[in-house]
């Protein structure tokens, strides 16, 4: 079979072309990059949501607190306290950070105050702010203190709708500055 040089050049010119196609990256060029198709891209905006900030707690739960102490049923201001919460006995070596079942248990230590407990008037927490436990009475504290004559005092710090800290001193007179 004799093949001519133009049908030889033809095939050679073929090959080179289908050699340099395969080379070039994604195939044939094309001479409009806008000519080839593409698929819009549905964007997907999430919804903003908001985190509810915490409530607080109600009269309703100031009161659960002041009856606990009162009753000595301490157990039932477990579901009130964060984890941990940081319980101080004034004058101590005592607590630090504990798991709500061991602030309920520490919590006995309050037995020893004589009923009827009450509410600590604003005026005498502030005094109470002046001395050395001045960090365990923030501002919105829940302050109570027992009837005897030098009261037992507990200090409640609240964030949001936990109880995130317990203060004790074993008589005001610890308080004063």
């Amino acid at each position: 079979m004799k093949t001519s040089r133009s049908a030889l050049a033809a095939l050679a010119a073929t090959v080179l072309v289908l050699m340099l196609s395969a080379c070039w990256p994604g195939g044939t060029p094309s001479a409009d990059p806008s000519d080839t198709p593409t698929t819009p891209v549905e964007t997907v905006v999430p919804e903003e949501t908001e985190t509810p900030e915490p409530e607080g707690l109600d009269e309703d739960d100031y009161a659960n607190i002041l009856a606990a102490i009162e009753t000595g049923n301490t157990a039932a201001i477990e579901s009130y306290l964060s984890n941990p919460v940081n319980f101080i006995i004034a004058a101590s070596e005592c607590c630090g950070p504990v798991t709500p079942v061991e602030a309920i248990a520490n919590l006995d230590y309050a037995e020893g105050g004589a009923d009827p407990w009450t509410v600590t008037p604003e005026g005498t927490v502030d005094v109470y702010r002046t001395g050395f436990y001045v960090d365990y009475f923030p501002e919105g504290a829940f302050v109570v203190e027992s009837a005897d004559a030098d009261p037992m005092v507990i200090s409640f710090t609240i964030a949001g709708d936990e109880i995130t800290g317990i203060f004790i001193s074993a008589g005001a007179s610890l308080l004063m500055p």
